[in-house]
């Protein structure tokens, strides 16, 4: 006889395991629902509330950690962490909507949205240039083309030459790119920014040419200005990349809305030149997550398709070291939103300190490791300089993820 410890990851592994040791397959349902413990997050909760909720778990076999004064009501509210699977949580959202009372609508509300994440989505989005785009079956490349002469690393610069900016595009795209990002303004810390002029002279001959070259390219634009956007989506580009989130100019989510196009919502603070004096926060998560609710809200009340918004938490934009780290290894929770994923660590300056590089140029083995996780944590897309290197990890990491029961 032996003993020994195996994790699960899906449904068909789970299957596969139990027609080798001959259980009914009928039984799949009732085990998958056991398969995963979940921990979710709750914050906010009326301390009435969440008493209930810790005994709503435990009754149904899960648990609930709570403020320690929550059986004494010795505070008002408490965060709670509820521990579960995932038809525990189901049983508690049933039981919490039979009672209208502390705030348990809302709560329903919340469990309802995260039952509905724990599974990763597929679609496949038309983009304006009537190419299509497929998420959520694996991790998709993003990779990066910089048309300024500032990014912060340097091998990614095209100097605003377009020539060499269709040459690099079409290399990424021979190395496996999924979709090409192109921005004329530097983000980098500390970057101070161009005029809109400079950056649609430089940004549009660019999507035009690169639009002629690779006609079944999606194109996505850096940019945080709705003229830009404009201007870039009319030449050819499908996606606007909004580091500011919506905050610098909130009517590029109208623009993109118009034109049919995906956007992708960046989490920061400030702006790349006071960014990095901004990296306090009393719940990370938390604060990120609102953030992507009040800015989703307002993409949609604009206009822009629910299922054409992208989640980027803005790796390196308004965190220090440890937060970056701490958001890669908690990806899931930005899945309560049921939005694609996207990450962009790329030779990032956490990537150099994390395996002491100084300069960017060394730190592809760590940007090749930060892509791996990713992919194996289920991130929808990757922003990537090197884009060979990096879809031989991604490819990895997905192919052991994939791997049979055995």
């Amino acid at each position: 006889m032996s003993a020994y410890e195996i994790k699960f990851r899906d449904s068909k592994e789970l299957a596969e395991a139990l027609k080798a040791l001959g259980a009914d397959i009928r039984s799949l349902p009732f085990f998958d629902n056991r398969r995963e413990i979940k921990s979710l997050y709750l914050t906010g909760v009326d301390i009435r509330a969440a008493n209930v909720i810790k005994q709503e778990m435990l009754s149904r076999g899960g648990d609930a950690a709570v403020h320690a004064h929550a059986v004494d009501c010795g505070v008002r509210e408490s965060d709670v962490i509820l521990f579960g699977t995932a038809k525990q949580i189901e049983f508690l959202a049933d039981k919490l909507e039979t009672m209208p009372w502390w705030g348990f609508p809302k709560t329903v509300k919340k469990l309802r949205e995260a039952l509905c994440s724990f599974s990763r989505k597929h679609s496949v989005v038309i983009l304006p240039s009537g190419n299509s785009l497929s998420l959520g079956k694996r991790t998709l490349l993003m990779s990066i083309i910089n048309l300024s002469d500032d990014s912060f690393h340097s091998d990614s610069r095209t100097y605003g030459n377009v020539d060499f900016a269709v040459a690099r595009a079409i290399e990424h795209a021979e190395n496996g790119a999924d979709m090409i990002d192109l921005g004329a303004e530097s983000t980098r810390p500390g970057a101070s920014r161009i005029s809109e002029n400079e950056e649609i002279g430089r940004m549009i001959p660019a999507v035009s040419a690169v639009r002629r070259n690779l006609p079944s390219m999606p194109i996505s634009v850096d940019t945080t200005r709705k003229n830009v956007a404009k201007a870039a989506l009319e030449a050819g580009a499908d996606i606007v990349n909004d580091i500011s989130g919506l905050t610098f100019e909130p009517e590029i989510a109208r623009v993109a809305a118009d034109h049919g196009a995906m956007l992708i919502i960046m989490h920061m603070r400030g702006t790349p030149e006071t960014m990095r004096l901004m990296c306090g926060y009393g719940n990370l998560l938390k604060e990120i997550n609102d953030f992507f609710e009040e800015k989703i809200e307002t993409a949609i009340s604009s206009g822009v398709d629910p299922a054409k918004i992208i989640l980027d938490p803005g790796i390196g934009f308004a965190k220090d070291h440890n937060q970056n780290l701490f958001l890669i290894k908690h990806l899931e929770s930005f899945r309560i939103h049921s939005k694609p994923i996207l990450i962009g660590a790329s030779r990032k300056g956490s990537v150099g300190k994390a395996t002491g590089s100084a300069e960017t140029e060394e730190r592809l083995e760590g940007t090749l490791a930060v892509s791996a996780i990713c992919a194996w944590s289920g991130a929808d897309i990757v922003r990537i300089h090197d884009t060979k290197e990096n879809k031989k990890a991604v490819m990895m990491a997905e192919a052991i993820g994939n791997a049979d029961y055995a």
